[in-house]
Order: structure tokens, then C-alpha cells, then sequence
């Protein structure tokens, strides 16, 4: 079963494709359109209501919508084509068309790498690698999608924004000694309500985020480089080379040794 056709893609910058203009025309849409801002002053303007644009935003376009742009901006973008029968068109229909992202790094990864892919390697819509990406943004638009709805349409910033810092915080001090506790003294909130609030927005732990992100760095300090396991545990925030062994079988179902044999040939190749 075909998933989606991708049908155009890229970095969309209003000041190169409109040079001198402040706004553009109305258009009627014919795919589904995905647009990531990265850097913005301008609004959005779908079916007469207006979307105030601003980086970490996204918006989620249904065909047969009128849209327009009100510059500047600019954004990663993606048109997608999906068939009838494709598992994710109901969640794109229904998703909310303009809102706030909280980790704002999981999508600047996901549309920088399918980006630099898709440029030097063309589209191929068999390519393992541009569906595993495609699904990856479905993932994460469902995720999203759900929690912006849940807060009456558009993600309460005020409220849930310092999600934001939790997340920064814990991606530059993923080698740290960090509690749950040390979380919520930074935000200023309970550990409990901290907990709540984490786990609805982003659907797991504070904790599991924080395992999440040690075992991404000792994966690719496994593959990258030739230092040992208890090296890597130490510089990945884990209390042993045992700690490491255990929650990395736990996550991948494999040793680090095993998946840096498995791996390793790969990367040098």
C-alpha cells in the first residue's frame, strides 16, 4: 500500500521568490502542504483566517483550500499526495491547520536531513530512506496535531512553553546528573505537575527523554568513534559501562559491541 507521494519539497525563502513584494496571490491548494518556519515576521492566510507566522510554527494545508502569504518568511516545506487509502490522510484532514511545535529540534533534523537527501539523490519513491523520514514526519504531526487539539485548537505557548526549556536543558546537559526533581526547580513547577505536563505534551517521560538522548550520543560515539564502553558511558550521563549495557539492550536489542560491529563497516565504507 502506497503511503504518499512526495511531489515537491525543499527551502522556501520569500525574500528570493518574492523580491520586493509584500504579499501573494490567492491560490487554490492541491496537495496536502507541510510548512516548517524557521525564521518569520509574516502571516498565513488560509480560507480568510490569518495565522500569525513565527519560527517553531508549522502549518498543515488540505487541498482545495485558498491560501496566501503575507512575507517574510522562511520555511522548510513538503507536498504531499496521498491515496484514499493511505492510514495517515484521515490525520492530515483533521489535524489543525496552523500550530506550535515544542520540539522544534526533532523537525529541524528530520527536514534537514530528508532535504540534503532528496537534493543530492533525487526523489525515488521506493527509497527506504525518504518513507522511513516521511513516516517519521506523520509521526510527529500526529503527535503534535493531538496536542494542539487538546488545547482548544492552538498550543497554549504561555502555558506549556517551558516544555521548550526542559527540552534545550536537557539536550545540553544530557551528561549530567538530572532529576526530575532538578527539572522542575528549573521551570519553577512541582515534579508532579512537571511530569503531567511533559508526558502529555510530548508522550513519555522527562526521564525517558533523557534516556532517549543519552543513548542517541553513545550510539554515535559507538560508530564514530574507538572509545571504550566505559568512556562512553561516562560522557553519556550513565552511573556504569553496566548501566550503558543494560539500557541500550533494553532499546535497540543488542549490545553496544554489537551494534558497533553491525555498524561500523557501514560508516567507514
Amino acid at each position: 500500500m502506497k503511503i504518499c507521494e512526495l511531489k515537491s519539497f525543499g527551502v522556501f525563502d520569500t525574500a528570493i521568490a518574492f523580491p520586493g513584494k509584500k504579499r501573494s496571490n490567492n491560490r487554490t491548494t492541491e496537495y496536502f502542504e507541510i510548512e516548517y518556519y524557521i525564521s518569520a515576521t509574516g502571516k498565513a492566510v488560509v480560507n480568510g483566517q490569518t495565522y500569525d507566522i513565527a519560527p517553531g510554527t508549522l502549518l498543515c494545508g488540505k487541498p482545495g483550500q485558498t491560501r496566501s502569504s503575507i512575507f517574510d518568511f522562511r520555511c522548510y516545506y513538503a507536498h504531499l499526495s496521498l491515496p484514499s487509502d493511505s492510514p495517515y490522510l484521515a490525520m492530515l484532514e483533521q489535524a489543525p491547520v496552523f500550530f506550535q511545535i515544542i520540539d522544534c529540534k526533532a523537525y529541524v533534523d528530520l527536514f534537514e536531513s530528508l532535504t540534503v537527501h532528496l537534493l543530492s539523490e533525487g526523489y525515488d519513491e521506493e527509497s527506504d530512506f525518504i518513507n522511513a523520514k516521511l513516516l517519521e514526519l506523520f509521526y510527529y504531526l500526529k503527535k503534535d496535531s493531538h496536542n494542539n487539539l487538546n488545547c482548544s485548537g492552538q498550543f497554549d505557548n504561555n502555558r506549556y512553553g517551558f516544555i521548550q526549556h526542559v527540552l534545550e536543558y536537557i539536550r545540553q546537559n544530557y551528561q549530567e546528573p538530572i532529576t526530575l526533581r532538578s527539572l522542575a526547580d528549573l521551570v519553577g513547577y512541582s515534579p508532579n505537575h512537571l511530569h503531567h505536563v511533559f508526558r502529555t505534551v510530548m508522550g513519555k517521560t522527562p526521564q525517558d527523554y533523557l534516556m532517549e538522548e543519552r543513548l542517541r550520543h553513545a550510539k554515535w560515539l559507538l560508530i564514530r568513534t574507538d572509545k571504550t564502553l566505559s568512556e562512553i558511558a561516562y560522557e553519556c550521563g550513565f552511573s556504569s559501562q553496566s548501566h550503558l549495557c543494560a539500557r541500550f539492550k533494553s532499546s535497540m536489542l543488542c549490545t553496544p559491541g554489537e551494534y558497533r560491529r553491525r555498524n561500523i563497516n557501514n560508516y567507514h565504507a
